[in-house]
């Protein structure tokens, strides 16, 4: 990670949508991002069954419904992005959800896949919640999921840091998709809900001193490591982030995916998943490398 540009950003971004408005969002997120990045697009639709009458027909005939479906999201495409210089490949698949966008997603070297939050259900609420998580852990690529309004590139990012190496990988990817940007790097002193306001100045050292310890880690160029600020907090892991996202502006939050059995999901849960589900802003997951230490360390 010495100079950005030996380490560029995807050359390609798949987006996973329906093609309906509740997936606006993250289709303007994928816009912008391989307009900056000057990336491929793929826009990638997986169809349960057939929801409009022509795909109904199709679909009684024996045929794709993706047959019918695709030429219209073409059009859609190529009125969108008109006049960017970029027009997206489309892929259509039938089957699986998550399934489709894995197998999509494997054919691609080097990629950041984008997916989306909407207000399906009566509260607002992320209704890809189990796509997503199996997704995080399943996916070797970046996943972004979008929540928020596109308005221009992402400014402050957090990454939340546990001293793992699934952390060090998110602080990596941050630093190398989003150059010049600053970065606040988070670790949160798991309190119960009702501890003090205040974190005591000691614990503060002891977590600057550890930060700094797993800075000295990861392989940093003068410059990156001048845009990174240290930061704690305490108390529950969702409420201390929110906290920082909402008082810093922030943009975008990177978590680091700690590989889990599914036993230990079902019995433990996920503390990315549930970050994914309630943070306020658009959060990035990324993997923990295949054989690396996801354990803690406090240095």
């Amino acid at each position: 990670m010495n100079d950005p540009t030996d380490n560029p950003p995807p050359w390609r971004l798949l987006l996973a949508t329906d093609m309906t408005a509740r997936c606006d969002r993250p289709l303007d997120r994928a816009k912008q991002l391989a307009l900056e990045w000057r990336a491929d697009l793929t826009v990638l639709v997986v169809q349960e069954g057939p929801s409009t009458p022509e795909e109904v027909s199709a679909w009684l005939d024996g045929g794709n419904t993706g047959h019918a479906f695709a030429p219209a999201a073409r059009a859609e495409l190529a009125e969108e992005f008109a006049g960017t210089g970029l027009l997206p490949a489309l892929q259509v698949l039938d089957g699986d959800v998550t399934d489709g966008i894995l197998g999509a997603a494997a054919t691609f070297t080097d990629a950041l896949v984008v997916i989306g939050a909407s207000t399906h259900a009566p509260v607002q609420e992320i209704i890809l919640g189990s796509t997503a998580a199996r997704l995080a852990q399943a996916l070797a690529h970046p996943l972004l999921v979008v929540r928020q309004r596109t308005r221009g590139s992402y400014g402050r990012i957090l990454v939340a840091n546990d001293f793992s190496a699934a952390s060090r990988r998110a602080l990596d990817t941050a630093i190398r998709l989003f150059p010049g940007r600053p970065v606040t790097l988070v670790h949160v002193l798991e309190e119960r809900a009702d501890a003090a306001p205040v974190l005591p100045a000691d614990a503060m050292r002891e977590v600057q001193e550890k930060s700094e310890r797993f800075l000295e880690r990861c392989p940093l160029a003068l410059a990156e490591r001048g845009r990174i600020r240290i930061a704690a907090g305490h108390g529950l892991v969702t409420e201390a982030l929110t906290r920082h996202v909402v008082e810093e502006r922030i943009g975008l939050v990177v978590l680091g995916v700690h590989r889990q059995s599914a036993v230990a999901r079902v019995f433990i849960g996920s503390k990315s998943e549930d970050l994914m589900q309630q943070l306020p802003c658009d959060v990035l997951l990324v993997r923990a490398l295949e054989g690396s230490d996801d354990g803690g360390d406090d240095g």
